[in-house]
């Protein structure tokens, strides 16, 4: 061994010494895996970058980190999307609201959206009401039909959570052209609460409620053990709770909705940040008509 030691070029305390870090370093990876299992029983679908953040593990960076999980399977598999829950119809009556406008707090606009899953041979559709500025579920319904009466159920669940009587034009209610959102019973009752009604003109331009739509069913109810509707009701509110006060989002410094929302009570309104939500009628909007001939020339 110290002919060995002579070659490699280092002592025999440095061998022992190399010898413990490794074995320490086996047994924190130990302790790592097992807080990335833990973590996945409470958030079945959290990808590695949001678990490091919620872990803040000591004595590993994050990439490193991000391929120890990997390498032990804790890679996220997506699921394609089977059946359809949107059926526009033809609505002139209300537009898209939201191009140009900037968001600073609750209340502010609130967006919805319908999604489904599939469990002991039927679909069910789960509709989710969203407040965009804090990401917090504020309200929503599960039923085994796309009745407009499932998506006013969720609308008064956000409305009675909230609790104001009435916005006065101040809140604005985003979703797509399903006809649910149109109907006189959804359109009315927003109405009645002077909430403002603000429709997609293109299909993209809903992509916050769509996201946290696939967070909900992809990163969680999939991958649970769901047999029956009962099930699932139960589940579907455990995990709206989870969503809303355990899972932390780099939108909203690493915080959780319901934390986020706390945090606001703290910040002058002129000193938060601006949301400021993509529309393609924005876009159109802001073209320039002068670089559009430039354009047009330096091609002919």
């Amino acid at each position: 061994m110290s002919m060995i030691y002579l070659i490699c070029n280092i002592s025999k305390q440095g061998h022992h010494q190399a010898i413990i870090r490794l074995r320490n370093q086996f047994q924190k990876q130990g302790l790592y895996i097992r807080a990335m299992e833990e973590i996945r029983e409470m958030h079945p679908g959290m990808g590695l970058r949001t678990m490091y953040d919620v872990l803040q593990p000591e004595g590993i960076g994050r990439d490193n980190f991000i391929a120890l999980g990997l390498r032990e399977g804790f890679r996220l598999q997506n699921k394609e999307k089977e059946t359809r829950t949107t059926y526009s119809v033809k609505c002139h009556q209300y537009s898209n609201l939201l191009a140009g406008r900037r968001f600073t707090d609750v209340n502010q606009l609130w967006s919805s959206d319908i999604t489904y899953f599939h469990c002991a041979g039927e679909f069910y559709y789960i509709d989710l009401i969203m407040d965009v500025y804090s990401r917090r579920i504020v309200g929503y319904s599960l039923a085994n039909n796309m009745r407009a009466e499932n998506n006013v159920a969720a609308l008064r669940m956000a409305l009675t959570l909230r609790g104001a009587p009435n916005y006065n034009q101040q809140l604005i209610h985003h979703s797509d052209k399903g006809s649910q959102y149109a109907s006189d019973v959804y359109t009315q009752t927003l109405e009645s609460y002077g909430v403002r009604i603000s429709m997609c003109d293109e299909v993209y331009e809903n992509t916050h409620i769509e996201r946290i739509n696939g967070t909900i069913k992809n990163q969680y109810l999939e991958r649970m053990s769901i047999k029956s509707y009962e099930d699932l009701k139960k589940k579907l509110s455990q995990v709206i709770d989870t969503y809303n006060n355990h899972r932390p989002h780099q939108s909203l410094n690493k915080m959780t909705p319901f934390a986020y929302e706390q945090s606001l009570k703290q910040i002058p309104m002129d000193k938060r940040k601006k949301l400021e939500i993509y529309t393609a009628k924005k876009d159109i909007d802001y073209i320039d008509p002068h670089q559009i001939l430039i354009d047009f020339q330096t091609k002919k």
